[in-house]
């Protein structure tokens, strides 16, 4: 029989030891996993989400629903502790790729006008840097997110081809594909 003590000891031991099978601790459904992968990749998700929907007042919550998702598909998680970041990109990427949905449904209901960016938390960029943001986030928003995701994992985070590959499920040939259509239709909106 397992104290207590016993049971919150051997979860400490996730958070604290970097030879520890995260993976293991997932699939059974641990949440002091989840907030080691959190420690792990927070900021990872969230510049993939940035990079892939802007920057957004419901920024924390994308974050939250990444790992909220995670929590839930954790004990049918089949990798291992080295897969796990293509694991959680993956469902960055489906988490954005919903929200870019729900907010085109939705564009009418806004009251400010969509290209503008949300303030800046931290210190303010240069006037020039804000209207390149601006501009790029203003393109972004007209394409489909199937051609946004891969553009933006590639172009704005420099993500492999593979590793895109795998946050969205497809191959690298039709990650490819969709880049080159993705720039010329970049290219075409910045204009």
């Amino acid at each position: 029989v397992t104290s207590p003590d016993e049971v919150v000891g051997s979860m400490d031991v996730i958070e604290t030891s970097p030879d520890s099978d995260l993976a293991d601790a997932l699939r059974a459904g641990n949440g002091r996993a989840i907030a080691r992968l959190f420690d792990l990749y927070g900021a990872h998700v969230e510049r993939v989400l940035i990079r892939t929907v802007g920057r957004d007042a419901e920024m924390e919550d994308m974050i939250q629903d990444v790992f909220l998702g995670a929590y839930r598909s954790g004990p049918n998680y089949q990798g291992n502790d080295a897969q796990l970041k293509a694991w959680i990109s993956r469902i960055a990427v489906f988490t954005a790729r919903g929200y870019l949905r729900k907010r085109k449904r939705r564009w009418w209901l806004r009251s400010a006008d969509p290209v503008e960016m949300p303030e800046q938390s931290s210190r303010e960029p240069s006037p020039h840097t804000s209207e390149v943001l601006r501009r790029t986030y203003a393109a972004l928003d007209q394409m489909d997110a199937d051609l946004r995701i891969p553009f933006a994992l590639r172009e704005l985070e420099a993500m492999e081809l593979t590793e895109i590959a795998e946050a969205c499920e497809c191959s690298v040939s039709t990650v490819k594909r969709r880049l080159a259509a993705a720039r010329k239709a970049f290219e075409r909106l910045a204009k």
